[in-house]
């Protein structure tokens, strides 16, 4: 088995424990590589390959991201990327949590005995779903990318904005709000939860809709059928424009009836699970505040 570790070494206590997932994996058999860039620091883990950028991912079996939940968007962006190149199915994923939250995680950091259930084949693989959008602002017509989380826009200068939304091609509403957010069930516990969404297992396929404090009192979230294909077309004028985001990067920034769009995307993103219920111990454990004495 080929394993590619994806460090956030930003993160305090990563580097730590990518160490110890590295010497864990090599003695366990397996072919272990990290970036070029990275592998100075990991010199004393003797059987740790660095290997360029791009051929970091070929004939991998598994990238394991190590960092927070920012850390496996970059990941898996990372994945979208050489699946999209090479024309098939991205690599699998394994989250180990080194931040705050780490709801994207497989386990935690002082969990790594985990990782010979992975490679002794005791995982299952959750397929999550994915949104694609396309940007039609009149300078990258036609750019298409990818999203695990969500998409979202909003104000440049944080203002309140309007904006229409259709469905397939069908205005459904004229909105105005701090912004909106388009979010899979794997981001249904990111910021549309945030927004008042809400949790959606991660294994469903469906498009949640979020607006963003909205100016009205009876706007409240929308779940369409992944079939459906959705419009936002921004009605606004003078300074600043509404800035599209995608897993938290910004994209495009649109002006006065340019839009973009939001559809399922062609692909998923396989998510190793290797402790059964982790969805759900998850949500118990980092979502939820069980009342003192119920618990016990």
């Amino acid at each position: 088995m080929k394993y590619v570790l994806f460090p956030n070494l930003s993160k305090k206590a990563a580097f730590a424990a990518t160490s110890a997932a590295a010497a864990r994996l090599i003695r366990l058999g397996a072919e272990v590589c990290i970036s070029e860039a990275d592998a100075p620091q990991f010199a004393d883990i003797a059987g740790i390959q660095g290997l360029p950028d791009q051929t970091l991912l070929y004939n991998a079996d598994f990238a394991i991201a190590v960092g927070g939940d920012g850390t496996i968007l970059q990941c898996a962006g990372k994945l979208l990327q050489d699946a999209a190149q090479k024309r098939k199915p991205p690599v699998k994923l394994v989250g180990i949590n080194t931040g705050t939250l780490g709801f994207l995680a497989a386990f935690e950091a002082n969990e790594l005995e985990m990782l010979d259930r992975i490679q002794n084949g005791q995982y299952a693989i959750s397929e999550r779903m994915m949104l694609q959008t396309t940007i039609r602002d009149g300078e990258h017509d036609g750019t298409v990318s990818h999203a695990l989380n969500d998409i979202f826009a909003s104000r440049l200068n944080g203002k309140i904005c309007d904006f229409t939304v259709s469905v397939d091609d069908k205005q459904i509403g004229v909105y105005r709000a701090d912004g909106i957010i388009f979010s899979t069930p794997t981001g249904s516990t990111a910021y549309a939860l945030s927004a008042g969404g809400p949790v959606i297992e991660p294994d469903l396929s469906l498009i949640e809709m979020n607006l963003i404090c909205p100016h009205s009192l009876f706007a409240r979230p929308m779940l369409f059928s992944p079939q459906r294909s959705i419009r936002v077309t921004y009605r606004g004028a003078g300074d600043g424009g509404l800035t599209v985001h995608i897993d938290g990067a910004q994209s495009a920034v649109l002006h006065n009836a340019q839009s973009f769009s939001v559809t399922k995307s062609a692909y998923a993103m396989p998510f190793v699970n290797c402790k059964g219920h982790a969805f759900y111990d998850a949500l118990r454990g980092k979502l939820m505040q069980p009342l003192k004495g119920l618990d016990e």
